[in-house]
């Protein structure tokens, strides 16, 4: 506004160099995800007993646990498919709201074939976190793997 009004002429030109040296450095490679054993299983009858082995539980962790499940419900392989699921979480201290997200996914897409899932050896967080939002309407809780599988298998 003030002074002499620039033409694009008088605009600078930029230096372009073919020295590596003034180049912006190229981007970092986005390396995979390290896989993580996230889990144990053990199938019992028409169950899959998933005993959870991080102590925390989110987002994408989450995320690699239900494809890993997931497999093991879709095994063509096995004499007697898993029906219902028994998440043992003896170890998990933590689980954040993305996970909770993904186990109601899991849990929709497993009722379609009548089945159902049950928590066991839940920490003291991870049990407020599932009475406080109700979901323990949709995921009992139980003290030992046993009662959670006659849990899963009676409703059925």
């Amino acid at each position: 506004m003030f002074g002499k009004p620039r033409h694009s002429s008088d605009k600078h030109p930029k230096a372009s160099s073919n020295n590596p040296a003034d180049r912006p450095p190229p981007p970092e490679p986005t390396l995979p995800r390290e896989h993580k054993v996230l889990a144990t299983y053990e199938q019992l009858g028409r169950t899959l007993v998933a005993t959870v082995t991080v102590q925390a539980l989110s987002g994408p962790d989450a995320e690699d646990l239900t494809t890993e499940v997931r497999r093991w419900l879709d095994n063509p392989d096995a004499e007697t498919p898993a029906r219902h699921i028994v998440f043992d979480l003896q170890n998990v201290q933590y689980m954040d709201s993305g996970c909770i997200g993904i186990m109601v996914e899991l849990l929709n897409a497993i009722q379609e074939s009548k089945g159902r899932i049950a928590l066991v050896n839940t920490g003291h967080n991870v049990e407020y976190l599932f009475k406080l939002t109700r979901l323990n309407r949709l995921f009992p809780i139980c003290r030992d793997v046993m009662k959670a599988i006659e849990v899963v298998e009676r409703a059925a």
